[in-house]
């Protein structure tokens, strides 16, 4: 086994390019952009239209088609037709979320204000990244020598294949002017991600970047697509904009009281210490003991009326109270970590609160309350030294060797679940996979880094989990088999043997069931092969995948999940079998009724 632990530097690169985008369970909604027709946009060229669904064929360069609908935004630019498009809106700070697929070779590009550039471009199995591939942020353009400079290149690739829809995330900030109009601030990009991997992070541009529609900076400016340079579709278009003010706290006292336990229920107002003047929200504002409960008493001012969301940490419990309104309730004894929530709708300008911050347990300490609002970012109203944070931990990494796969067991979180037999592959070609041992099935694949073992070996390792160090592809769960009437076969396996690449197939029985399954990495960029024998002595059905939404491509391949993966079914002498159900859709084989079968097909991301 190989375990690194990584030196500091180091270190703070592999997490910046490991954390994940913004979690929006705790979060207001973003405004979505319609896509029944243009008007969300200004008037562009014909190469800009509204559809139901869009493909592009991933060996066909260029090749997008379109059908009739509404949804998706699509460029079918031709010779004749290579015009940008424009927002109606205008934006200062934002986020930006949107899903893209890319047509093979395609090159396009969101400009943020119309002039600061994140790259669209079908990097597909690059090795070698620069500023013009997918989440890179363009050069900009010295107007004497021509010459680019800048420019920034992501810090993965978390490219997937054309034809495969894409997650992109912006979070921008746009330049500070003085009244003036000199700048006083760069405009920066505070993180960018691709596929729920960040690619991007607090990365200032001191301009516009090459081929912007504008050369000057401003407070604000439209959204702009690129349309000159390669078909595209987009979708799920959605944005939240930001104009930096914030919810302030007056008069703000603060009493200590007896901690209750690890129940709310239990407080009373009775032994109370003395009252003083509190000049932020801390917990740290009690006295010597270990466990106590501090009541915070003050009055909230609102920039502007509307729908507010409140989001809680507390290391131990808490209580939000507004204007008589109990709006969080965060009862026990939490770890820091674990958050509650709840929207406050504010209908004047002052409101008093009381916020209860019970700490039971002398080990587990924190708080922090967090406020969003109408056009208003997510802001602390904490102090910054009320957060808890764990003391660095350098991680326990696990990495492939050059020439020989690395196996490892562990639970693995997928799915919102806990799966605690599981085994996970990874391979010197960068192709990683995962499969549950209860089931026999391939839980999810991934390239890149292998695993995290942080959690499994840090301290007691109470969560036993590992994580893939890249965009994980989930595959599906449940049980492969089932008996012709739909019944789940529950395999037991055998026994597994690694081949000289250090590679396992696995060895599974069951009631009149023998099965051998290995997957191997594919020879065509991201890709994994699987090749079950199934020897059996009556019809079994084996579910080759499913998802929500199954398209079979005119060559016969699948695209699996609403384009999540492709999936290529090779000389099985079997026919495949779509067939929808409660969940979507899944893709199902029937075995013989005596006799071997090979089951092999191919997953590409």
């Amino acid at each position: 086994m190989i375990i690194e632990m990584i030196f500091a530097l180091f270190l703070l690169g592999l997490v910046s390019v490991q954390a994940q985008a913004p979690d929006t369970r705790h979060r207001l909604p973003y405004t979505a952009v319609s896509l029944e027709d243009l008007s969300a946009f200004k008037t562009t060229g014909a190469n800009w239209q509204v559809a139901g669904n869009a493909r592009a064929d991933r060996h066909a360069e260029g090749d997008l088609s379109v059908w009739p609908g509404t949804g998706v935004l699509a460029n079918v630019m031709d010779a004749g037709n290579r015009a940008h498009l424009f927002s109606r809106f205008e934006h200062g700070d934002m986020e930006l979320e949107l899903e893209v697929l890319m047509a093979k070779g395609a090159n396009s590009g969101i400009y943020l204000q119309g002039r600061y550039e994140v790259q669209l471009l079908d990097s597909w199995g690059k090795d070698k990244l620069t500023y013009g591939d997918m989440g890179g942020i363009y050069q900009r353009t010295n107007p004497i020598t021509q010459q680019g400079y800048e420019g920034y290149a992501p810090l993965v690739n978390a490219c997937r294949a054309p034809g495969l829809w894409q997650k992109i995330y912006i979070h921008f900030r746009a330049p500070e002017f003085d009244e003036s109009g000199k700048k006083t601030a760069d405009a920066r990009f505070v993180t960018v991600s691709v596929n729920g991997v960040t690619v991007q992070k607090d990365v200032a541009v001191s301009g516009p970047t090459r081929s912007g529609a504008y050369t000057d900076e401003r407070p604000y400016g439209p959204l702009m697509i690129q349309g000159n340079h390669g078909k595209i579709a987009l979708r799920n278009i959605r944005y939240k904009l930001y104009n930096r003010e914030k919810v302030s706290l007056h008069q703000l006292t603060c009493t200590e009281y007896p901690t209750p336990g690890d129940s709310l229920r239990n407080f009373t107002r009775q032994n109370a210490g003395t009252t003083g003047r509190a000049d932020s929200l801390s917990w740290r504002r009690a006295g010597a003991g270990d466990t106590f409960l501090l009541l915070f008493r003050g009055e909230m001012q609102f920039p502007e009326k509307g729908d507010y969301l409140f989001s809680m940490q507390a290391g131990g419990g808490g209580m939000l109270v507004m204007g008589g309104d109990t709006i969080i309730v965060h009862d026990g004894a939490n770890p820091f970590d674990r958050v509650a929530a709840g929207r406050y709708q504010a209908k004047q300008d002052r409101v008093p609160f009381e916020l209860i911050y019970n700490k039971p347990l002398q080990w587990r300490e924190g708080l922090a309350l967090y406020a969003e609002g109408p056009g208003m970012e997510a802001h602390p109203l904490h102090s910054q030294g009320s957060v808890f944070t764990e003391p660095y931990v350098e991680p326990v990494l696990i990495s492939t060797g050059e020439d020989k796969a690395q196996v490892q067991r562990s639970f693995v979180n997928t799915g919102g679940e806990k799966k605690t037999h599981c085994i996970s592959v990874g391979t010197p070609q960068g192709t990683h996979f995962t499969v549950d041992l209860q089931t026999g099935s391939l839980l999810q694949v991934w390239d890149g880094g292998f695993l995290d073992a942080t959690p499994m070996w840090h301290r007691r390792g109470n969560l036993q989990v590992a994580v893939p160090l890249g965009p994980v592809i989930p595959i599906k769960a449940g049980h492969d088999f089932s008996k012709a009437g739909g019944e789940p076969v529950q395999l037991q396996l055998k026994e597994y043997v690694l081949d000289k690449e250090g590679i396992p197939e696995f060895f599974y029985t069951a009631e009149g069931l023998e099965v051998s399954d290995k997957l191997v990495p594919g020879r065509e960029g991201r890709s994994l092969v699987r090749k079950l024998k199934v020897r059996a002595r009556q019809p079994y059905v084996f579910r080759v995948a499913s998802g929500t939404v199954i398209e079979q491509l005119p060559g016969g391949d699948y695209l699996v999940n609403d384009k999540e993966f492709y999936l290529t079914l090779k000389g099985n002498g079997l026919k495949p079998e779509l067939r929808t159900n409660a969940q979507g859709q899944e893709i199902l084989l029937r075995t013989g009724r005596d006799g071997v079968s090979e089951i092999a097909y191919i997953i590409s991301w």
